[in-house]
């Protein structure tokens, strides 16, 4: 029974072959009117009509009947009651939920601003607090740079674990995108590059005192960014004016600090080494004024605590003004004896002034953690009264919305019902779309869906391309059904993966034969010659590595023809359209490939000429003297006539094997 399967199989093929080879087109009958009919979607009003008859229901012919009259069977009528008994009862509800919503929402807002105001808070106490032994080990350093010694050295040990503490206490170390600097990204990798600083600072010959504070400063600058943009992430009133205020102090501390360690450079050295250092110790002062002053502009209750902690302080203050003019007074030129002592001693007092700014500090954030306190309460009583207000909303309202819907489950049924067949009748009418599309080119099934006509079009110049399998009568005869339909579907969806690169319409494939044109049914001028050459060549070498299914090793080997000419193309049939071309060059075209040789591609004179003068292509005349003595050829081409091989292109370099010549090249044909 397998063995007569598989020879009635083999039969129908031999003569699906043997009908392409004689240049034919498989016919079809004629399409007619009821495809586009199959495939139109209905509009919404063509479709309520259709339920309307269904239903037996007359329509209301006056639009003002239609909205002051409610039938309860069609879908407008079952919408306009529910929307009146919506409207009645939950109107009232909306507004009421409404109102609750907006301002939950504005409390709700209030309560999240502060609580991110508090971790900007936190955050920037813990960044003041690292500053503060960042500022103390930067003078530490520029007082051993300008002084080296055993007692400077201790001084400066004695700074490094108390920064490494600041640092490790850390709560949260913001890592941004705009970090530049990779020591910035983890606290472990700033403590590597500050700890890598400190080692390779006994080994930097001439150190100047002014390149560590310029070191230290670069540090202290970026976590100044932080403290700026983390106030600008939670901007919320009077508290943020007051958290602004807090970071300027912070920063007019920083100043502090930098003129401090500018002076235990002056002391430890007996004066500046150039005038830049003189300046930039008059422009530490002036910021940290200004940076006073900015911090009043937000906060007068921050300015005033400043200056109530100045007030207790002002035998410090007497002694730190004495010094500051010490050094205006002497400038750049050293004039005064190198001293650790008066060093050490401006250091002390620089450190007890900022340790008043500390304070200020101190007594500001615990004013602003006060005032968030307050803030929280009260919005969290509002946002609890609210929350159970409107609990009690939406427990009414759920019995209400029952009732309704108790009343409208009949059009939810229908809405459904529709809905699912309207959602079936397009997926149908895509499916059905899809098939049309594979057995039309798009722009011809558009056409016949809005029921024009489609009438047999003439083209002036296209090029047609056959190929078949080599062989395929012998391998058909020893395979069975099953595996020759597995082994073209195979072969056929590598070539269709292929040609969807090329501007080609695949017109059809019998048996082993596969026809396509370029050129038809959307003319491209005199570029079909050159699409469908290089379809062939990239189809040819695809081919070699395909292996056929159930012949493990053995892979395909082409025969392949080409012609360029008029045709005319139009749709057949109707239960089965197909597009179709015809012409004397469709069985030219099949005659060029009946007549070509394995692995090679056949073209015809008229090609050839189009793909000279185009360029890019490598092609040799075909030497031998079968091909002229082809009638049909003879009287197509009306009396002598060359064919040619076509070798490569730029794209698909010739390779050895297809450069034979004719009498060299293997004939695999058999």
């Amino acid at each position: 029974m397998l063995r007569l399967d598989r020879d009635i199989c083999c039969q129908r093929l031999e003569s699906m072959v043997f009908f392409k080879k004689r240049g034919q087109i498989r016919p079809s009958s004629k399409m007619g009117q009821s495809i586009n009919s199959s495939m139109g979607s209905m509009t919404p009003s063509q479709l309520n009509t259709l339920i309307m008859d269904m239903l037996s229901l007359p329509q209301s012919e006056n639009a003002c009947k239609t909205l002051c009259r409610d039938n309860p069977i069609t879908n407008s009528g079952k919408r306009k009651q529910l929307l009146k008994m919506l409207l009645i009862v939950l109107l009232p509800m909306g507004i009421l939920v409404g109102m609750m919503s907006n301002v939950f929402v504005s409390v709700l807002k209030n309560y999240v601003e502060s609580s991110e105001i508090r971790s900007s808070l936190f955050f920037s106490i813990e960044l003041g607090q690292m500053m503060r032994y960042l500022q103390r080990e930067r003078d530490m350093s520029a007082l051993y740079v300008s002084a080296i010694g055993m007692e400077t050295k201790n001084l400066l040990l004695r700074r490094y674990p108390e920064t490494d503490a600041a640092v490790d206490n850390m709560s949260y170390w913001p890592v941004r995108m705009s970090n530049k600097r990779l020591e910035f990204q983890s606290k472990d990798k700033f403590l590597l590059y500050l700890n890598r600083h400190r080692y390779q600072l006994d080994q930097m010959q001439n150190r100047t005192s002014k390149q560590e504070i310029e070191f230290y400063t670069s540090l202290i600058d970026v976590f100044i960014l932080w403290l700026y943009e983390s106030v600008s992430e939670s901007r919320s009133g009077a508290i943020w004016k007051t958290l602004v205020a807090y970071q300027e102090i912070i920063v007019a501390s920083e100043h502090i600090g930098r003129e401090r360690g500018l002076g235990v450079t002056y002391f430890a050295k007996g004066g500046f080494d150039t005038k830049e250092d003189y300046l930039l110790f008059l422009e530490a002062q002036i910021n940290s004024n200004i940076s006073f002053q900015s911090c009043k502009r937000y906060s007068d209750l921050a300015y005033q605590m400043h200056e109530e902690q100045l007030k207790s302080k002002n035998e410090l203050l007497v002694q730190i003004t004495s010094l500051r003019l010490m050094i205006r007074s002497n400038k750049s030129s050293i004039q005064l004896n190198a001293s650790l002592e008066m060093a050490n001693y401006w250091f002390e007092n620089m450190t007890y002034y900022q340790e008043t700014v500390r304070e200020t500090q101190k007594k500001l954030a615990e004013k602003i953690d006060k005032q968030l306190t307050i803030r929280e309460n009260e919005d969290l009583e509002v946002i609890v009264s609210i929350s159970c207000i409107f609990a009690a909303v939406m427990i009414i309202c759920p019995l209400v919305v029952t009732g309704v819907y108790k009343l409208t489950v009949q059009i939810q049924n229908y809405s459904v019902t529709i809905a699912n067949r309207t959602k079936a009748l397009n997926k149908e009418k895509k499916r059905t779309d899809t098939l049309l599309y594979q057995m039309l080119p798009k722009s011809v099934a558009e056409r016949l869906k809005s029921n024009e006509v489609v009438e047999a079009e003439h083209f002036p110049e296209a090029t047609i391309f056959f190929s078949d399998i080599v062989g395929f009568t012998k391998i058909a005869s020893s395979s069975s059904p099953y595996q020759v339909v597995d082994m073209l579907n195979n072969l056929y969806t590598c070539f269709d993966g292929r040609i969807d690169t090329y501007d080609v319409y695949k017109v059809e494939t019998i048996g082993d034969a596969y026809m396509v044109v370029s050129g038809v049914p959307r003319p491209n001028g005199n570029r079909h010659a050159a699409e469908i050459a290089s379809m062939a060549l990239d189809l040819e070498r695809t081919v070699k590595d395909v292996e056929i299914p159930h012949l493990p090793g053995m892979t395909f080997s082409l025969r392949i023809g080409c012609h360029t000419g008029q045709v005319v193309a139009g749709v057949v049939g109707t239960k089965m359209p197909r597009y179709c071309l015809f012409g004397d060059t469709v069985n030219t075209a099949s005659k060029m490939e009946s007549l070509g040789k394995a692995n090679k591609i056949h073209i015809s004179q008229t090609t050839y000429d189009i793909l000279l003068s185009i360029g890019g292509f490598k092609m040799t005349e075909r030497l031998d003297e079968s091909v002229q003595e082809d009638l049909d050829l003879k009287n197509h081409f009306k009396g002598t006539f060359h064919t040619y091989w076509l070798l490569g292109s730029m794209k698909f370099p010739a390779d050895e094997r297809s450069t034979m010549s004719d009498d060299q090249s293997i004939d695999m044909d058999y």
